[in-house]
């Protein structure tokens, strides 16, 4: 199988494996997923317009790839709710993690990367097994179909 390393700085959290989910888009907990007037503790995204690639996605128990987040505290309290029901993401691997994701991370220990010498959202695929080592900053992917 085909495999690749990202490297980069250290992370927050520790080790974590699954599956990628992979957007081009800045993700909101609050506006995107479960939605505040349909099930806001759910993990399926519900907004079309700002995660067409993720509508109708289940983000429970993925590696979620994504550029940034966006929102506020509120976003904090969405993934607190998730991760208490046993529907939160396993890691997540960003660009450059938005502030309050990190703390969400820190709080909730989910491993949580960013700075990698490549960036994340174009190398890995929805699919790839992904292995989250925050605390030595390393990524690794294994394709899905075994292609480079």
């Amino acid at each position: 199988m085909a495999t690749l390393t990202l490297t980069g700085h250290k992370g927050i959290g520790g080790i974590a494996e699954g599956e990628a989910l992979v957007t081009k888009n800045a993700l909101s907990y609050i506006f995107d997923v479960g939605g505040i007037w349909d099930d806001p503790i759910s993990a399926r995204v519900t907004n079309k317009k700002n995660m067409p690639d993720w509508y109708g996605k289940d983000l429970a128990n993925k590696v979620l790839v994504f550029p940034t987040g966006r929102g506020g505290i509120f976003t904090t309290a969405m993934l607190m709710g998730v991760v208490h029901r046993g529907v939160g993401p396993i890691a997540m691997v960003n660009v450059k993690t938005h502030p309050v994701f990190a703390y969400a991370s820190i709080l909730l220990n989910i491993p949580t990367v960013d700075g990698l010498n490549q960036d994340p959202t174009d190398v890995i695929r929805t699919g790839d097994w992904v292995k989250v080592d925050a605390e030595r900053g390393i990524v690794e992917v294994t394709r899905k179909n075994g292609g480079s």
